[in-house]
């Protein structure tokens, strides 16, 4: 068992995103990394993400939402206030398998604001990790990882899209728990 796909622990930072297709838990890796943990749970915190959707659906890829300004996959911002956003942080142990929650960015520096996506292969999408040799960070931020909801993943994932892999039906965050585990 790794770091990403042990179960939670005493004091870990668990988010339950409840969405119109059902609950999604991940814990959020608050005790390995800086801002990119904290700006997920200050933005869930502020109910940000309430009614914001998952605008991009891409089945064995991801699933992408976190949009709550444009709610289309243009807007959003980081934690820090509007037009802000931050870096992205890398640490070793952490890699897009599946259920690996990831900051969506621009290909410019520090452009994460508030979209994430969730991975859904079972084989994951190595392609979106950092490089091994420490060079620049052409990679993608893992933030959290799924425990529970599986399920709900797969779901959102098969759901019928359409142009620009919106999905046809909206399938929104209704609201995102930031709890400390037990």
């Amino acid at each position: 068992m790794t770091l990403q796909t042990r179960a939670p622990k005493t004091g870990d930072t668990i988010a339950t995103i409840k969405t119109t297709s059902g609950e999604l838990k991940a814990i959020i890796f608050t005790d390995i990394l800086g801002e990119a943990a904290t700006n997920f749970v200050e933005l869930a915190k502020a109910g940000l993400y309430n009614g914001a959707p998952f605008h991009r659906v891409i089945a064995d890829f991801m699933i992408q939402g976190g949009d709550f300004t444009n709610k289309n996959g243009t807007g959003g911002h980081a934690h820090t206030g509007k037009g802000t956003t931050i870096a992205d942080e890398y640490h070793p142990e952490l890699k897009h398998i599946r259920g690996a929650l990831s900051w969506a960015k621009t290909a410019a520096p520090r452009s994460i604001g508030s979209q994430f996506f969730i991975v859904h292969p079972k084989d994951g999408t190595a392609f979106l990790d950092h490089p091994k040799n420490g060079g620049p960070a052409e990679g993608y931020t893992v933030f959290g990882q799924l425990f529970d909801g599986f399920e709900v993943l797969d779901a959102i994932a098969s759901t019928k899209t359409g142009r620009q892999d919106k999905p046809v039906e909206d399938i929104l965050i209704e609201d995102v728990v930031i709890s400390i585990q037990d």
